[in-house]
């Protein structure tokens, strides 16, 4: 993590992470076992999943919304709780989605709106959570302090009962370059599991 992100509550986003400027990150090969698929709107998440995609040498996939979130911190904070609110979550870009059979592992990375996951990662699971089916999954989120909120729960809601939950990983963004060794540690017991 050698680029300086924006941290903490009010968080501006620089827009290339929803792909206003940029092509979403696709790392896809024929071979792997483990999936990464994320979502990220200051880049945080983004850091992780780059550290884990290389780390376990896995693939990834950013789910790009198709209506973009704001790069103003409050304006989307707004918009979250209003697609919170009247259950209309995001449209997601996923006409590229690698066909999940491939995999054995995926992990889910988001960062924690309102102590639950981010909407977009939410619409993933409305959309393909039954793809899930007989897989493992764990996610690892960024937060603002607050902690992982109720994502284990949501995830058992979304997902089939033959999907085994693995324990999560969140960090608070404002220790991301600290807490490295952890992440590592928490990646090798969830590829081990």
């Amino acid at each position: 993590m050698t680029k300086q992100l924006p941290k903490g509550r009010g968080a501006r986003s620089d827009g290339q992470d929803t792909n206003r400027n940029e092509q979403p990150n696709r790392h896809l090969t024929p071979t792997a076992k483990t999936l990464i698929i994320y979502f990220s709107r200051s880049g945080n998440t983004e850091a992780q999943t780059e550290l884990a995609q290389r780390y376990l040498q896995a693939d990834s996939y950013e789910l790009v919304v198709d209506q973009p979130y704001p790069s103003d911190y409050q304006a989307s904070v707004t918009r979250a709780t209003a697609e919170r609110e009247r259950q209309a979550w995001p449209t997601l870009k996923v006409t590229d989605l690698p066909d999940l059979s491939q995999y054995d592992l995926i992990l889910l990375g988001h960062p924690i709106w309102a102590m639950t996951p981010a909407n977009p990662m939410r619409q993933f699971l409305i959309q393909f959570g039954k793809q899930l089916a007989g897989k493992r999954v764990a996610s690892f989120s960024t937060n603002a302090g607050y902690g992982s909120g109720d994502t284990q729960q949501v995830l058992e809601c979304l997902t089939p009962n033959s999907t085994t939950i693995l324990p999560n990983y969140s960090i608070h963004d404002v220790q991301l370059e600290h807490t490295t060794s952890d992440f590592k540690r928490w990646l090798t017991q969830t590829k081990e599991s």
